[in-house]
């Protein structure tokens, strides 16, 4: 770890670098890899071996390691390093890690794996998730190309959860404090229910990720209701509620 920098009081930026990045692949915008954290009173990560296609190995009567799914912020070629962005919510190994984290720490990830591709002839974005996957919108709002519309929803605590997001012109963004005493992804999905597809700007996409039920809700609303192509809609559940290690490869494909 080279570099450890806030980016608001409840979301740190953690910069990794070092020869164990050297043959680091950025696949592009809204993919995600996975996070190996030292076991509690180690300073190193003990992995376990691969198979061909990289993935990881259970040995038997060897405990895995730690292990998260983050979405890479931001991967410099040039000088090697890579950026993760942290939730400080006060539980969980990933969040405690990075609240007492320094340089010189040591972490492993795996190469990332998945991306969101923008389709040729998408006019307009819609983007919606809640503060999980503020890297990947920032890194989607990054790829996307200057004629295209983009719309974004964003559902937080409060407003002391909003973040910078890079500029694009033709970008409109919907902070959405979280209501209290409602489930997770209640707000976010309220919003696009009632949220009206742009008329006449040709075809367009949508990408959504948060809560696994939540996002269940949404996209059997934005297929179902509203009627969308499922080429035109990416959903991801990033994390579940009562779920440590929610799996990686939540598309919430089970809601329609």
């Amino acid at each position: 770890m080279t570099e450890v920098a806030p980016v608001t009081p409840f979301l740190t930026r953690v910069t990794l670098g070092g020869a164990g990045l050297a043959n680091f692949r950025w696949p592009g915008p809204g993919s995600h890899l996975k996070l190996f954290l030292p076991e509690p009173g180690q300073r190193d990560v003990e992995l376990p071996p691969a198979d061909e296609q990289g993935l990881m190995v259970s040995v038997p009567g060897r405990p895995r390691p730690t292990t998260r799914t983050f979405t890479p912020r931001r991967w410099d070629a040039g000088s090697g390093q890579l950026d993760l962005e942290f939730v400080l919510h006060g539980h969980g190994p990933a969040s405690q890690w990075a609240g007492q984290a320094k340089p010189g720490d040591l972490a492993a990830v795996s190469q990332p794996r998945s991306t969101f591709e923008l389709l040729p002839d998408t006019r307009w974005l819609l983007i919606a998730g809640d503060e999980s996957a503020l890297p990947a919108i920032a890194t989607i709002l990054e790829a996307a190309r200057a004629d295209i519309t983009v719309h974004i929803l964003a559902e937080i605590e409060d407003g002391a959860h909003q973040v910078p997001l890079p500029d694009h012109t033709g970008t409109t963004i919907e902070w959405l404090p979280r209501v209290t005493g409602e489930q997770p992804g209640a707000t976010l999905g309220a919003a696009i229910n009632s949220w009206t597809p742009p008329p006449d700007e040709g075809p367009g996409q949508i990408w959504a990720a948060c809560e696994a039920l939540a996002v269940r809700d949404i996209r059997a609303h934005l297929l179902g209701p509203l009627g969308f192509a499922r080429d035109r809609v990416v959903t991801r559940g990033y994390w579940r509620a009562g779920e440590s290690n929610h799996p990686d490869h939540d598309f919430g494909e089970d809601a329609l």
